[in-house]
């Protein structure tokens, strides 16, 4: 039968099954990193908790979310099954599946979607040093996928594509400071 195939190797039904980010040397990678100023714990509280008022925030304008399958808290083995309205008009359904949810973060892998694969790592720690009398904490992404083929791949590649997902990126490190240093401004307050 032969050895087992390496991390490097395994196919996209592979890597969704263990849901883990694992780089595949023949697939796309995109990477983000950030630091918003706020605990660790409120980061992952702000992305682990009620799915609704996460997306709300981090949706960027004119692209709306509506759920399916709503998920009130994350963890191991949860799904989150939602819409996203491209330009208010463009429905593109989307369900991910959750695993390694922890306080230092958690994988989200899409089960039915636009993209023949996505494997999502969120990273959430400490940033050290931080600056003096505040908390700050590194969000970093890694995103594994691969667009398929057909007219969907070709949807996926427009859609998806390597600029559109820095603009996408940059737009939720926006939206994550915003939420969170509001938040703590307002607990110091």
């Amino acid at each position: 039968l032969g050895p087992a195939p390496s991390p490097s190797r395994r196919t996209s039904a592979q890597l969704r099954r263990r849901g883990a980010a694992v780089a595949v040397a023949s697939m796309p990678t995109f990477e983000s990193r950030f630091v918003v100023r706020a605990s660790r714990e409120a980061v992952r509280a702000f992305h682990q908790g009620d799915a609704a008022n996460a997306f709300a925030a981090l949706a960027p304008p004119g692209t709306p979310v509506t759920f399916e399958k709503p998920m009130k808290s994350m963890s191991d083995g949860a799904e989150l099954q939602f819409t996203m309205w491209f330009g208010g008009c463009l429905p593109v359904r989307w369900t991910a599946r959750h695993s390694e949810v922890g306080p230092s973060g958690f994988v989200d892998t899409m089960v039915a979607g636009p993209v023949h694969s996505w494997v999502h790592r969120h990273t959430f720690r400490e940033e050290a040093p931080a600056p003096a009398g505040q908390e700050s904490t590194v969000v970093e992404d890694h995103i594994v996928y691969d667009y398929g083929d057909g007219i969907r791949g070709a949807f996926a590649r427009v859609a998806f594509n390597p600029l559109a997902l820095r603009g996408l990126f940059l737009w939720r490190a926006f939206a994550t400071r915003r939420a969170l240093e509001q938040a703590e401004k307002a607990k110091s307050s």
